[in-house]
């Protein structure tokens, strides 16, 4: 309306078309939904149809496209009671007023079965439950993104209880599970984690059990094609171990249950955990058996040259035995003729009484170099005899070791003793004074 000078109003005059346009945009706004039967009559024509809803003796004429049709997986029939989505609309042409009809649904069980398995099967005929599309779970999976709702029957929390410590990083998303607004929010959620945080390892989709009625947003075209899309593996855990829907068939994984939903995530960790500690054990028990080799083969080293070493001494021992027996050997030799050459004095005195001076001096000569001599054979058979003493000390292999030596051999206990015996990445065991190092060679420099 306009105003003129006067205060005068002046009314906005419409044709009949602009009016109807004029209308139709207000009546496009009153979207709503109704509940009703269809009439035995329905005008099918290939891209949409026209029937009556009915309800006692009220009539709605309502218009559906083919693709709302389609979407909702039924086939109209005469007295099947539905709901519909939509908003009125006057055709321009007759002036009559329809219902424009955006989405369908059924109501009733037998319904939503039958609309189940009609939509199920044109689904599947296109693709979308064959395994080739299916995406894999990290065997390891960290990041999971949870879509359920936080007000629901305890899914969330047998999910969370059985996912138990094992250190996942979850990103919660809160969605209605059940209801007319379920369906737009669980389409949602599954976007948005595809695109804020497309590096999840998977998405869970979850909810508690229910009947056909409650579980129909899990059994809808929109969610198959939103799951079907996600770049990030969907795994649902919907309802009871009997239920399935259309979202458990085109899910990359389907979980029984909530609880079952977790057990798939951490069934690779859980199974990391057993064979690391297996692991353990036989690493533990290498480690023990090698030990015990070890020291078995440094006993058998160490008893090997303790027995050389003492048949090294018995030998120098035995041979010094022999020395002093013949010294001995010597001495009395020498005693007996000392003996034997006093006693000819003795008799023969008469005879040498006139030489007695000059044989005195002869006797004390020799006398004097025959001392001279044992002495110096006795200091040469001392020092001979230090010398073999000085030299079995110093070939002691347990003397070296003391003075810091030590004796280095193969893991067959054969001794080293050139460079050229050795290769790289080869163990040798080294003796010391007290112990033995076990050594890995790493280069050798020659």
């Amino acid at each position: 309306m306009e105003l003129e000078a006067g205060s005068k109003v002046k009314e906005k005059v419409f044709s009949v078309s602009e009016y109807l346009e004029f209308l139709n945009n207000i009546l496009k706004n009153l979207s709503v939904t109704i509940r009703g039967e269809i009439g035995e009559k329905l005008s099918k024509y290939p891209g949409y149809t026209f029937f009556n809803l009915l309800e006692k003796e009220a009539v709605l004429q309502c218009f559906v496209h083919k693709e709302a049709i389609e979407s909702a997986g039924v086939v109209l029939e005469g007295g099947m009671e539905i709901m519909v989505k939509g908003y009125p609309e006057i055709y321009e042409k007759t002036g009559s007023l329809n219902f424009q009809v955006e989405k369908i649904e059924l109501v009733g069980e037998g319904m939503l079965k039958k609309q189940f398995e009609v939509l199920k099967k044109r689904l599947s005929a296109s693709g979308y439950f064959e395994d080739k599309y299916k995406k894999p779970i990290p065997r390891f999976p960290e990041k999971i993104g949870l879509i359920t709702s936080a007000y629901g029957k305890g899914a969330k929390k047998d999910f969370l209880t059985r996912l138990g410590n094992l250190g996942f990083n979850i990103m919660f998303y809160d969605s209605r599970v059940e209801g007319i607004f379920a369906l737009n929010e669980i389409v949602e959620a599954i976007t948005w984690f595809n695109q804020n945080l497309p590096n999840m390892d998977a998405i869970v989709l979850t909810r508690g059990g229910g009947n056909w009625e409650s579980l129909r947003p899990f059994n809808s075209e929109e969610i198959v094609k939103a799951i079907f899309a996600s770049k990030i593996p969907v795994i649902t855990g919907i309802g009871h171990e009997n239920d399935n829907t259309l979202a458990d068939y085109v899910a990359d994984i389907r979980a029984s249950t909530p609880t079952h939903a977790a057990v798939v995530l951490t069934e690779g960790w859980k199974k990391s955990v057993i064979f690391i500690g297996g692991v353990e054990k036989t690493f533990s028990s290498l480690i023990n058996k090698t030990f015990l080799d070890v020291k078995e083969r440094i006993y058998l080293f160490e008893n090997y040259f303790i027995s050389k070493i003492k048949k090294e001494i018995n030998i120098q021992s035995e041979n010094l035995k022999n020395i002093i027996k013949d010294l001995n050997n010597s001495f009395q030799n020498y005693f007996r003729k000392f003996e034997f050459l006093q006693r000819e004095f003795v008799k023969n005195v008469s005879r040498i009484n006139i030489s007695l001076n000059t044989k005195r001096e002869k006797v004390k000569d020799l006398s004097d170099s025959l001392i001279s001599n044992n002495e110096r054979w006795l200091e040469n058979k001392k020092t001979i005899l230090k010398y073999q003493e000085e030299k079995l000390l110093i070939s002691s292999p347990q003397l070296k070791l003391k003075q810091g030596y030590s004796i280095t051999s193969d893991e067959e206990g054969r001794i080293i003793r050139q460079l050229n015996k050795l290769k790289a990445s080869q163990n040798i065991l080294t003796r010391f004074y007290k112990g033995t190092v076990i050594s890995e060679i790493r280069e050798i420099k020659k």
